[in-house]
């Protein structure tokens, strides 16, 4: 996802996105993880792909499931 804030739209916390901190965009921890497609659809219509869901969200979507 191409990000273009460092903000979670989930949770409003730092997502730690590589890209935004200026670093190769497959450093990123997302590239190892499978966000699950019922996470993403959490994310407003008009911000989605403009910004990554963070790394807590992702695992606590996955501990509820």
């Amino acid at each position: 996802m191409k990000n273009k804030n460092g903000i979670c739209p989930l949770c409003g916390k730092e997502n730690h996105c590589a890209t935004v901190a200026g670093s190769d965009p497959y450093s990123c921890w997302c590239m190892t993880t499978k966000v699950p497609e019922e996470l993403l659809e959490r994310i407003p219509k008009d911000i989605r792909g403009k910004a990554c869901v963070c790394k807590e969200c992702v695992e606590k979507y996955l501990k509820e499931k």
